[in-house]
């Protein structure tokens, strides 16, 4: 008996000073990669699965990237994520803008005005990564006011992510002192916080996309001390069958060669998935994705 309680209290404590998964859950995750690899399944699974462990998630995603574009909002699709019990959170340029605007100058109608002039209009189109430092400042905002939100962005494809995080640090290089200087610091010194910020790439097993998420991940360590990672999304690795299609096989051949020079650069794959609907396939994978925390 008393062998039975000292190994129950072993296991408790083993429980206790163990950090489970709650326990490394950052409050912001970004998930990029190149075009077209899976990114907006995965954060969207992941964002499923972060509800799961009740955790206050926000997908999010920017609409459009200059101000006279109109915001690409599509409302049966937000319905039908929705639907899954995620929270979807779509970020316009002018909205976010014209909030920056607004707190500086303690004046919504100022900075309504503010933002549909000429100049301030040319001004965000011909700074680069301009309207992605918006962006970003919006969503650590967000983060700020409510403690307890954890944001999951739906980052646009892997040049686009680099020159938010690149843009954001050389306006608090140009800028000595200031609102800007300020303001770019405040956010390059949350997201370098402990525990607070994940990058997640994501590729498919093809050399190009595999180099491109191996390029990205140095180009950001150069200058920054995120924590990220590459995941592999890959969809045929587990399928291969002999009475396939040539076409499909000399596939899985290729991505196998792919897989095969990447082993001890990519951490975790995604496997492959019976769903045909988007719905079905967020659902079944999510609970997966805590191999992506």
């Amino acid at each position: 008996m008393y062998q039975v309680l000292t190994l129950s209290f072993y296991l408790q404590l083993c429980i206790c000073f163990n950090p489970n998964v709650s326990e490394i859950i950052k409050r912001f995750y970004i998930f990029t990669g190149k075009g077209g690899v899976g990114k907006t399944t995965l954060s969207l699974s992941f964002s499923k699965y972060l509800s799961s462990e009740n955790k206050k998630v926000q997908y999010t995603y920017f609409t459009n990237s200059k101000l006279e574009e109109s915001p690409h909002i599509e409302k049966s699709m937000i319905a039908q994520y929705e639907s899954l019990g995620i929270n979807i959170n779509p970020l316009e340029l002018a909205s976010c803008a014209q909030g920056y605007i607004a707190k500086k100058l303690n004046s919504k109608t100022i900075a309504s005005w503010i933002i549909r002039t000429p100049f301030f209009t040319s001004l965000i189109n011909m700074i680069p990564g301009f309207n992605y430092v918006i962006f970003l400042g919006q969503i650590l905002q967000n983060l700020e006011d409510d403690p307890n939100l954890i944001v999951v962005l739906d980052a646009p494809a892997s040049g686009h992510t680099l020159t938010m995080l690149e843009a954001t640090r050389n306006f608090r290089n140009i800028f000595q002192n200031g609102a800007i200087f300020d303001d770019t610091n405040t956010m390059l010194n949350r997201m370098n916080e402990k525990n607070f910020l994940k990058i997640n790439i994501i590729t498919i097993p093809t050399l190009l996309s595999i180099q491109e998420a191996i390029e990205l991940k140095d180009e950001i360590s150069k200058s920054n001390t995120y924590e990220i990672e590459i995941y592999g999304n890959y969809s045929l690795k587990t399928h291969s069958n002999s009475d396939l299609p040539e076409f499909l096989t000399k596939k899985i051949e290729n991505e196998q060669f792919a897989l095969d020079s990447s082993t001890k650069l990519i951490p975790y794959n995604v496997d492959f998935m019976l769903s045909t609907s988007e719905s079905c396939l967020i659902k079944d994978l999510a609970p997966s994705m805590n191999n992506l925390v």
